[in-house]
């Protein structure tokens, strides 16, 4: 995880404190700048708004080389303020975990967790290894059914066989063709049969 524009240092152990004295940004590590493009270069600019399907709705913006195959400057943004920080003002702490966890619908574990930590550090306390264990099994419950979510209904549809057929039929050409890595594993012997085991509501996927 990156907490570069948090006040957030970790021991050698990873266990996290708040840093005192907040946060300074001059004291932060800075980020590499994306390679510059050759002389003479053209670019194609890419920007998308909102992405629906992440929930806070995202931007994305980037400039691309398409000839090298290069992205540059990219940059992403929430447009979206949902202001969950203003309910928890004047309540009980412990209410963060509860609150935080129902402003997203997709990774509500998450936010969750997180106040959970924040808590931890802002009290401070230690939690016991057995409630440790307990939320880190917690979060990796959350992850496996963020993984399914996105890919049975967040994105799997966009890759589905009868959409890319219609739409991109020299990519349907393509992935009839090409062998799936890792066949011996999932099953499934092209890149078509992944995309037709992704349609909704009748793909195997889907259904499992």
């Amino acid at each position: 995880m990156c907490f570069h524009n948090l006040p957030i240092d970790f021991d050698d152990a990873g266990r996290p404190t708040l840093r005192e004295g907040g946060w300074d940004a001059a004291a932060e590590p800075d980020v590499e700048a994306p390679p510059e493009p050759p002389p003479g270069r053209e670019l194609t600019e890419y920007h998308e708004r909102p992405v629906t399907r992440v929930a806070g709705a995202l931007e994305f913006f980037a400039r691309v080389d398409l000839g090298e195959g290069r992205v540059h400057d990219p940059r992403t943004s929430a447009m979206v303020f949902r202001g969950y920080e203003m309910v928890l003002q004047g309540r009980d702490p412990r209410d963060a975990m509860d609150i935080s966890s129902r402003v997203c619908g997709v990774c509500g574990g998450v936010h969750s967790t997180t106040s959970s930590m924040a808590l931890d550090m802002a009290m401070p306390v230690v939690p016991p290894p057995l409630g440790v264990i307990a939320r880190n099994i917690a979060q990796a419950a959350e992850l496996v059914y963020d993984h399914v979510l996105h890919l049975c209904l967040l994105a799997g549809p966009d890759y589905a066989a009868s959409l890319v057929e219609k739409v991109e039929p020299r990519v349907w050409r393509r992935a009839m063709a090409e062998s799936a890595p890792h066949r011996d594993v999932h099953g499934f012997a092209t890149i078509a049969d992944i995309m037709r085991g992704l349609e909704p509501l009748t793909g195997s996927m889907y259904l499992e």
